[in-house]
């Protein structure tokens, strides 16, 4: 849960960086023995190649959210220092969480560990309620998703197991 110390509350402006493994792109990042290093124009072929991909708005993509697993592997590299990446690998148990409502207020970030009844945030609804909305499952926070094109705001907040996830190291 994000507090007063956590990377949410010290540095709320910035994105993390989304890599897709299978995807075409500019920049990538190449994975070889858990580093990952930044690539522009293309991979070596020594190891395993990501596509950036705009971060939040990508979803049909790497995640079935009925099925509730992930399509593709991929990297979120982690703000401020874009140094860490969490490593989720195709076919890894994710865990959607919608928090649908007219203002929408993370309590979480990616990288972030819950619990169950853990607060993710809170929304406003039309009625002009303000609802707490809880972690379900345990595990940690890998990705939200944000859909550019709604009103009231759509966010859907994927967690996953604690021991699908890998914490990498990014060299720029």
């Amino acid at each position: 849960m994000s507090t007063a110390e956590s990377p949410c509350a010290k540095n709320p402006y910035h994105v993390p960086r989304l890599y897709v493994e299978g995807l075409e792109g500019d920049e990538y990042l190449e994975l070889v023995n858990g580093v990952a290093r930044l690539r522009r124009g293309g991979c070596t072929g020594g190891g395993r190649c990501f596509a950036k991909a705009i971060y939040g708005t990508l979803l049909d993509e790497i995640v079935d959210i009925v099925g509730k697993k992930a399509l593709r592997s991929f990297i979120v590299v982690l703000p401020p220092d874009y140094r860490v990446g969490l490593l989720v690998e195709k076919g890894a148990h994710l865990e959607p969480v919608p928090l649908e409502g007219i203002r929408v207020a993370f309590e979480i970030c990616e990288g972030s560990r819950v619990a169950v009844d853990d607060t993710l945030g809170f929304i406003a609804t039309r009625k002009r309620e303000v609802r707490h909305i809880r972690s379900h499952v345990e595990g940690v926070v890998v990705y939200i998703y944000s859909s550019p094109y709604s009103r009231p705001d759509r966010n859907i907040v994927l967690i996953a197991p604690e021991e699908e996830v890998k914490r990498v190291r990014v060299e720029q």
